[in-house]
């Protein structure tokens, strides 16, 4: 303090009064004293360019700590008076706020120990000049915006207490609220409350936030352009109709990134960077991470946007490839023994995209493919295309008329399968077989007929015999059961034909062979089912010759589990001779006899007449056949 100077009271305070006691300070710290008055309209606008400007976290922060030093100002200010109390320089604070006409401040708590350096001050804030500038220029908020105020206020507290006073603004005009009002405590005293105000008050150089921001922008300009390139150059692969392994290499190419292009079980489809070791590596971490989100009951198909899986050392990002609101496969980047970066997301995308184009557009030219070679196959089965038009449109769908031709009928047994999911169940199905005919170069031409998949096949040295066609059927299998459906599928084959125009009959005889093939044994030959194959071309017309011959002996035998068909089956296997008969059956003469009179006696027929016997013979098998008799041939031979 210097000199003799007037004590004074808060109550007192007047600018004419600081001012006179401002006098007696040295002259040369005159302008330190100096204020100047700034209209509150100005104010705002600056509030509000700041705002655009800066953001509004770095305008609290600026103004927040502008208000900070006014209130240092002041605060030197009245510790340079004298006071009768210290405590007055507390209540001074609202009074210098109402002088500079920032608001008008009412004080509710003021409890300050300025020996224990403890202070709780609370107020009521009227007419604060900031929120309403704020609700002038901006409009309402729903934070507190007296940022200018409550930097005053810590400013000034802490000046005069020797110790850090935050100040909060717990109500504010600007939120709507009748009246701002403002807490201020020691930082200790807040415990923690306070601590994600803290960073508004340290200071920082508005040029060097300018320079970092320039910095990010060029690093995202950079980025944007990387994947722009990106972009363009995997765009010309895709409308040069460049395979998809072709796409990948140039992703690789340009950003060494290994890539990992994956179905929708995240079997490759195409990969670039990557060795077969990484690539079963990836695809078993993938089933792993199916299994998990399976656990936790959250379908994987569900994401929509890169997520990342642990591979090893590495880690995969991975996006989903969509097509039709459906994932359609997987687009991977293996990142080995580094993270993958927010730029690296916004790449993945792109590759993305393009592969999506790719697939999408390969779907649709192999359903309008397939459904030109579908409509083909139905009008052969049908008869409508003469010899000449059946060469025409061969040729220019690519399919040899190659002799001979055989034909196979795969038939879905549903269970429990909606429409939608049945139809669904059929396209991929096809899609799989033509697939793998296309994989193992094989002259073929598949389509659907009522609820079976035909394909049409040109027969060559490597499917000739039985058993390569077997295997050919197995492996074709295997590959239609590539997706888990509920559903078995059973196969029949036809025999052979050398000429075009007997299609339709080969057709019929693949139904013959699909009717007798049942869950344990689901590929049947035509050419193994001897006469009954012939009968089965009519299953209507078979049921009621069977029922005919044997319909009285069926209903008396059923309660006797089927034992009087049995007899007469082996019976008849064995030449109608007894003794054989009962040796096979391991049953006495006399029992034996009993049965077979009594088999007369109800299907009131003679057994022993050659034409009776073969008819019944065929009935017989017909049902074995069908699995409606069960029994075990046994060869005799004598």
């Amino acid at each position: 303090m210097k000199g003799c100077v007037t004590r004074v009271r808060s109550d007192d305070l007047t600018l004419d009064q600081i001012y006179r006691n401002m006098h007696e300070l040295d002259a040369s710290d005159a302008e330190y004293h100096r204020i100047v008055t700034i209209p509150t309209v100005a104010l705002g606008t600056l509030r509000k360019e700041l705002i655009s400007t800066l953001g509004a976290k770095r305008a609290k922060g600026l103004l927040l700590r502008y208000g900070w030093h006014c209130g240092v100002a002041d605060g030197l200010k009245m510790q340079s008076l004298a006071w009768d109390d210290p405590r007055e320089m507390v209540a001074a604070g609202p009074r210098m706020h109402t002088l500079h006409g920032y608001l008008e401040s009412r004080l509710v708590v003021n409890e300050v120990d300025f020996i224990h350096q403890v202070l709780h001050v609370e107020g009521h804030w009227h007419n604060s000049y900031e929120a309403q500038g704020h609700l002038n220029v901006i409009g309402k908020s729903d934070q507190p915006v007296c940022w200018t105020m409550v930097g005053y206020a810590s400013g000034y507290l802490s000046t005069i207490l020797g110790k850090k006073v935050i100040a909060k603004e717990t109500k504010c005009l600007a939120m709507g609220d009748d009246e701002c009002y403002c807490v201020c405590r020691t930082i200790d005293e807040w415990n923690g409350e306070v601590d994600s105000e803290l960073t508004y008050y340290e200071d920082y150089s508005v040029v060097e936030e300018l320079d970092h921001a320039f910095a990010k922008l060029t690093i995202e300009r950079n980025n944007l352009n990387k994947a722009y390139q990106i972009q363009q150059n995997l765009m010309k692969e895709l409308l040069r109709e460049h395979h998809l392994s072709s796409i990948a290499n140039t992703f690789y190419d340009m950003t060494q990134l290994p890539i990992y292009i994956g179905d929708p079980n995240m079997e490759v489809l195409a990969a670039s960077g990557l060795s077969t070791k990484q690539q079963v590596a990836i695809r078993d971490a993938f089933h792993i991470h199916q299994k998990r989100q399976h656990r936790t009951q959250v379908s994987i198909d569900s994401v929509t946007g890169a997520f990342e899986i642990r591979v090893g050392d590495g880690v995969c990002l991975l996006t989903p490839l969509y097509a039709n609101r459906k994932v359609i496969g997987y687009c991977s980047i293996f990142f080995e023994r580094v993270m993958p970066q927010e730029v690296d997301k916004l790449i993945l995308e792109q590759v993305a995209t393009t592969c999506s184009l790719y697939l999408l557009n390969e779907r649709s030219r192999f359903v309008t493919e397939q459904r030109i070679r579908g409509d083909f196959l139905n009008d052969i089965l049908s008869k409508r295309l003469t010899e000449e038009e059946i060469g025409t449109r061969a040729y220019y769908l690519d399919f040899q008329l190659i002799p001979p031709y055989f034909v196979v009928g795969i038939h879905p047994v549903f269970e429990n399968m909606a429409p939608d999911e049945e139809f669904q169940f059929f396209d991929d199905v096809i899609k799989n077989v033509s697939t793998f005919l296309q994989d193992n170069h094989i002259n073929a031409l598949t389509g659907r007929k009522a609820d079976n998949i035909v394909v049409l096949v040109s027969e060559t040295e490597q499917l000739a015999t039985e058993m390569q066609k077997r295997e050919f059927c197995e492996r074709l299998l295997k590959r239609c059961r590539m997706r888990t459906w509920p559903s078995a599928l059973r196969v029949g084959v036809s025999s052979t034909a050398h000429a075009i125009q007997e299609v339709q009959e080969l057709y019929e005889e693949c139904l013959s062979a699909l009717k007798v093939s049942n869950a344990d044994d689901n590929i049947q030959f035509f050419d193994l089912l001897g006469v009954e194959g012939i009968l089965f071309q009519n299953l209507h017309a078979t049921e009621k010759f069977v029922d005919r011959l044997l319909g009285d002996l069926i209903a008396v035998d059923k309660d006797k589990n089927m034992e009087l068909m049995k007899t007469l089956f082996y019976y008849l296997n064995h030449g109608c001779n007894v003794y054989r008969t009962a040796r096979a059956m391991n049953f006495s003469i006399s029992g034996l006899r009993y049965r077979l009179q009594r088999i007369q006696e109800i299907l009131k027929c003679d057994i022993n007449k050659p034409y009776v016997g073969n008819q019944l013979y065929c009935a017989l098998l017909s049902m074995i056949s069908l699995g409606k008799l069960d029994v075990c041939i046994v060869s005799d031979e004598f």
